[in-house]
């Protein structure tokens, strides 16, 4: 299994393919784009046309990069650029209308989440360990165990943010860094109780800004350990006094001097401030050493994505295997079916549980519809439910009776557009109860689907409430775009025909 994850930050843009490979995964290619639209923000910190062109090329060569690698879709996230300015959703909606891509803008405390996902499998962390992951925009802070944290902050005291705000000089004068960092430690103060280091913390750095401080250091000779035959500087050590002794020499230093500093030549204007922000954070918080993970957001995303995947994998039958197997054939988004199959199955289980009735086939006959719904796009995009319902019914589908291959073929056609009715033939030369369960299960897919519009796979199940008949459903989610939200909401008139009035409420 291939997939492709991007991240849409305030300096650059990443893209990274990878397919999975035993437990872990093997990096097939990747592309760094220095999008910098930290830069192309206007007064009132809105995303300018130039920062909007920037990033649709970026995105377009993301897209077109992953395409050449047989990889459909990208998942992309956005974070402190897009977060934070008034335009940003406006803005993510005109890149998926020029680019094809979405970048679904996540939260300080979900970027913080996958971070920590993606450094911990770069380096080892322990029992207790304190994660700062410094961008252009943000500083977030993760501390939890060996695999996930257990407490995230954000702070809104990246580089090219600090920069901007109290360097006004260059090279900036001590007090200008001071205020600097005593702005940092105001607002880390109210929370060192949470992310202070104790005996035994480990400490770790994941950022442009810490990789670009390992290598300085290292061709410094000072105290920070070697780094790797390639240059890597995965798992690095070196002191915080090691590190202020670098923003000190680093804040003498012409812009000119400082370009030919090792690790400095492609943050340079941007280089003290995000030492300096490190360094005010890490003393506030008592920490001696810190080492250096490469690993980050787009690795997290990517850590989620396989395992995401495994998961719809590991739990089908033999029978639905086979339907994974032309999934894959068809070039279906594997990630997209995947959460759009286990939203269809929360919400199946969540009507049964309310005492509406199936029968025991919905289940398998709905994650099968789910799994295949977009393999009509092989042939067109404009009309693919129709051509995917015609490739299911003339697909060997291993197990399943003529009759359960027609009923998925119909549920899958009706995924989107017009909803069953009796003039189309197909669906008209149904047995009533097939015409009936057709009909609820595809009510049950198109919403599904639409919580997924976005491809982010951010959308989380939670809870579908009845009220009073005349009231409906309320569903409940967590982690949709407002993407996501419009596309369920377009998508549940069969829902309203099968079941009654729904209403969607993110938390």
């Amino acid at each position: 299994m291939k997939v492709a994850v991007a991240d849409v930050g305030t300096n650059s843009s990443h893209l990274l393919l990878a397919e999975a490979a035993g437990s872990g995964y093997r990096v097939l290619d990747a592309l760094k784009d220095r999008t910098a639209l930290g830069e192309c923000l206007d007064e009132a910190g809105n995303l300018t046309p130039e920062g909007e062109d920037r990033l649709a090329g970026a995105l377009t060569r993301f897209r077109e990069l992953s395409g050449a690698a047989g990889i459909p879709e990208v998942r992309v996230y956005a974070t402190s650029a897009l977060r934070e300015a008034p335009n940003g959703q406006a803005v993510a909606q005109r890149m998926r209308e020029r680019t094809g891509l979405y970048p679904a803008i996540i939260s300080g405390e979900r970027e913080g989440h996958l971070t920590y996902l993606g450094a911990a499998h770069s380096v080892e962390f322990g029992p207790d360990t304190l994660l700062l992951d410094l961008g252009g925009g943000s500083l977030e802070f993760a501390r939890g165990g060996p695999e996930a944290p257990t407490d995230v902050l954000s702070l809104p005291v990246g580089a090219i943010r600090m920069t901007r705000a109290f360097l006004r000089h260059d090279p900036p004068p001590a007090r200008e860094v001071q205020a600097l960092q005593a702005h940092v430690q105001d607002l880390v103060r109210p929370h060192v109780s949470r992310f202070a280091a104790q005996p035994g913390t480990r400490v770790v750095l994941s950022s442009g800004t810490a990789e670009a401080a390992a290598v300085a250091l290292n061709a410094a000779h000072t105290k920070a350990t070697l780094a790797g035959p390639d240059g890597s500087v995965n798992g690095v050590s070196f002191t915080v006094a090691a590190l202020g002794g670098l923003l000190d020499r680093t804040r003498a230093l012409r812009p000119g001097a400082r370009l030919k500093v090792p690790g400095f030549e492609k943050r340079a204007g941007t280089i003290v401030a995000g030492l300096a922000v490190l360094h005010a954070a890490l003393d506030l918080l008592g920490v001696r050493e810190v080492t250096v993970s490469e690993g980050a957001l787009r690795e997290g995303m990517l850590i989620e994505e396989l395992a995401q995947l495994n998961a719809f994998t590991g739990g089908l039958s033999l029978r639905q295997r086979s339907v994974l197997a032309t999934a894959e054939r068809f070039g279906a988004n594997l990630a997209h079916a995947g959460h759009v199959a286990q939203l269809a199955r929360d919400l199946l289980a969540a009507l049964a549980r309310t005492g509406e009735s199936f029968p025991d086939e919905a289940r398998p006959l709905l994650t099968a519809a789910a799994a295949l719904h977009e393999t009509g796009q092989i042939v067109s995009q404009s009309a693919h439910h129709k051509h995917a319902a015609y490739l299911i019914r003339h697909t060997d589908l291993r197990g399943f009776s003529p009759r359960e291959r027609e009923l998925i073929a119909q549920v899958a056609r009706y995924h989107r557009r017009s909803p069953p009715k009796a003039s189309h033939a197909d669906f008209a030369a149904l047995p009533a109860a097939d015409q009936a369960l057709v009909s609820r299960l595809a009510a049950i897919l198109r919403v599904a689907d639409g919580l997924d519009r976005a491809h982010a796979g951010g959308t989380q199940f939670r809870e579908l409430r009845r009220a009073r008949a005349e009231d409906g459903w309320t569903l409940h989610v967590t982690g949709a775009t407002p993407l996501d939200l419009a596309g369920a909401r377009e998508k549940a008139d069969l829902w309203t025909r099968e079941f009654g009035p729904l209403t969607f409420r993110n938390l």
